[in-house]
């Protein structure tokens, strides 16, 4: 398989240490993430290049967004890392059985605890670093036999991933319900 690395800077690198211009010659490319790999690393490479924000309808907003965003300290306190993992469920009832696989963003503190992240706006948590979670594998149901392994993704999974999961942050002060 084809390995692609996202570098702190938003770059794409490629095995060789060449830089890959094309997107979407690496789509496929199996993800490492450089050191000092964060969430702002992710929103650059939306950045500098522009055609990854088209396979997410959410996408354009995070690029459009980092101009305007601060640019250091975005890292809530008690807040580590944020882990990508990715889940494969077979699923059984209701019939028809059937396979799921899915990817959750989550927060994870020094000791290891799960931290809510939807409550914050994506501009927060720009610096806060961004790991590969481990790849649960769930058979029909029981989590008590779940299964952990060390996920692997490609580019398109990592980045439809993330930009999935940040779509239902921080909804606008617009949006807010009041009293």
């Amino acid at each position: 398989m084809d390995e692609i690395t996202l570098a702190a800077d938003g770059l794409l690198i490629r095995r060789n240490g060449t830089q890959e211009a094309d997107p979407l010659c690496a789509l496929g490319a199996r993800v490492t993430l450089a050191q000092g790999y964060t969430l702002r690393s992710f929103v650059k490479m939306l950045v500098l290049h522009p055609l990854l924000t088209r396979l997410n309808p959410f996408a354009k907003n995070l690029a459009e967004g980092l101009e305007g965003w601060p640019g250091s300290g975005c890292a809530p306190a008690g807040l580590e890392r944020l882990e990508l993992s990715k889940t494969v469920e077979i699923i059984g009832h209701p019939a028809p059985p059937r396979l799921e696989i899915y990817h959750a963003l989550r927060g994870v503190a020094a000791g290891g605890q799960d931290i809510e992240i939807k409550p914050y706006p994506v501009e927060t948590l720009l610096d806060v670093p961004v790991v590969l979670g481990p790849l649960k594998h769930v058979v029909f149901g029981d989590r008590m036999d779940e299964f952990r392994f060390q996920t692997v993704c490609n580019l398109f999974e990592f980045q439809e991933g993330i930009g999935w999961q940040l779509a239902f942050h921080g909804a606008p002060v617009e949006c807010a319900l009041r009293r």
